[in-house]
């Protein structure tokens, strides 16, 4: 698996490009998903279907698959992952890409609207805001109890409380949530609870924007909807039948023609 180096601290950035000719697209997945997850995500397969049209390009968010893990809280700061994100670019030689985040990955979109929007095509948010997180969701609660607990029990703690929601993972799925490192985990989820809003003056952005949210997620559906509202000319999709865990396995029927559409309009 190819990788480059942050600009901006050095950190070691995984990511996989799928090549072609088609318009790119970076797609970055969820919390504790290595690229090799995010691949099976509904929405990534979708447009893996249509190489013709898309050119993926995958990320390892930091702390996260073969990308470097850091353990201090800092080293997690928005910068600093939007930088990731851009070395990936300016390693597959790619000027500006649509960026499609899943949960984490959303949230890493974000910021890169408020700090590198010069980059992007187009933004697709799948259940996440540029919002402070609401550390009293009921997801934000139990995260910060699996966090405290992974001190003692390791990273087993976390994968078990996202099970306790969702039911257990598959074993192959499982073992590969299971290598991940605890102590990079504790640090990425120490400085996203503290750091506050992250996407600039929402009223000023001129990318166009798809936010998607999950009909029963408590943590992120209003905050979501907001960010719709105060973007001009954002679109916004509700995933019907489904909370905030199910976001990157839940069909992809309701959200599908509206990124395409995005996508292509934008190409």
């Amino acid at each position: 698996m190819p990788f480059t180096l942050n600009g901006l601290d050095g950190t070691r950035v995984s990511f996989e490009d799928d090549g072609g000719t088609g318009t790119p697209v970076v797609i970055l997945g969820g919390f504790l998903d290595p690229i090799g997850l995010v691949r099976d995500a509904p929405i990534a397969r979708a447009l893996s279907d249509r190489p013709q049209e898309f050119r993926l390009v995958f990320v390892d968010h930091r702390g996260h698959g073969l990308s470097g893990a850091p353990h201090e809280p800092a080293s997690y700061a928005m910068p600093l992952r939007v930088a990731d994100v851009v070395a990936a670019l300016d390693a597959t030689g790619i000027d500006r890409a649509h960026v499609v985040g899943i949960s984490w990955g959303g949230r890493l979109g974000f910021g890169m609207g408020a700090i590198a929007p010069e980059r992007m095509r187009s933004l697709v948010a799948i259940g996440q805001h540029p919002y402070p997180i609401r550390r009293d969701g009921p997801l934000a609660v139990a995260l910060g109890r699996a966090m405290q607990d992974t001190e003692r029990r390791g990273i087993v703690a976390l994968v078990e409380t996202f099970e306790a929601a969702a039911g257990r993972y598959p074993d192959d799925v499982r073992s590969i949530y299971l290598e991940a490192d605890p102590d990079a985990m504790r640090a990425a989820w120490r400085c996203v609870k503290d750091e506050g809003p992250i996407g600039g003056d929402l009223p000023g952005w001129t990318t166009p924007c798809l936010i998607c949210v999950a009909e029963h997620d408590e943590d992120f559906f209003e905050q979501a909807r907001a960010a719709a509202a105060e973007i001009p000319r954002a679109r916004f999709v509700v995933i019907p039948g489904t909370d905030h865990l199910g976001v990157d396995v839940a069909p992809v029927d309701a959200v599908l023609p509206e990124v395409l559409g995005l996508l292509r309009e934008v190409s």
